[in-house]
C-alpha cells in the first residue's frame, strides 16, 4: 500500500540510506519539506518542496525520485499531487517545477498530463560544478520551468 508523508526525523537515517536525498542539506537548513513515498514499510520515492528562495518565487517541486523498480507505477504522480496539496493547504495559488529541456521527456510528459504549463520564462542553463551534500558534481543542463494552479 502506498502512503506519502513528510520526512520525519525518526525516519531520516533509513530514508537517507535507501534513497538519494540530494537536497537534504537544503532541507535541514531552510524552509522546505521532503515528502516520502512508502510502499508498506519501505521508502520508495521522494519529492523536495522548496517554499521560498525559488526561481519563480513560488513553491517549487524539486528532486523527485522514484526507485527504479517502482517507476511507472504512479508514485511520481502521487508525490506531485501530494506536493500540490501541501502548497494548497498553505494558501498558495500556484506551484512550480523545472525539468531538463533535453533528455527527460518522460518527466515533462508526466507534468503536462498533470496540468503543468510552460511558465513563459527563459530556460535556465546550469553549468559547472555544484555541491550536492558536500560532493562536487559537474553539471551541464538547461531547465524549463512549468507552473500549475493548485
Amino acid at each position: 500500500m502506498l502512503t506519502i508523508v513528510e520526512l520525519r526525523p525518526d525516519d531520516l537515517a533509513r530514508v537517507d540510506r535507501d534513497l538519494p536525498l540530494n537536497r537534504l542539506d537544503q532541507h535541514l537548513s531552510s524552509r522546505s519539506t521532503y515528502l516520502v513515498a512508502w510502499v508498506d514499510d519501505a521508502p520508495v520515492g521522494h519529492a523536495h518542496l522548496a517554499w521560498d528562495d525559488t526561481h519563480l518565487g513560488l513553491p517549487e517541486i524539486q528532486d523527485v525520485f522514484v526507485a527504479p523498480e517502482h517507476r511507472r507505477t504512479g508514485i511520481a504522480t502521487a508525490l506531485t499531487r501530494a506536493a500540490e496539496d501541501a502548497a494548497h493547504a498553505r494558501g498558495c495559488a500556484r506551484i512550480s517545477l523545472s525539468v531538463s529541456r533535453e533528455g527527460n521527456a518522460a518527466a515533462r510528459s508526466l507534468y503536462e498530463r498533470l496540468g503543468y504549463v510552460d511558465a513563459a520564462v527563459e530556460p535556465v542553463r546550469v553549468a559547472g560544478v555544484i555541491t550536492i551534500r558536500g560532493r562536487a558534481v559537474e553539471v551541464d543542463d538547461t531547465l524549463v520551468y512549468l507552473v500549475k494552479s493548485v
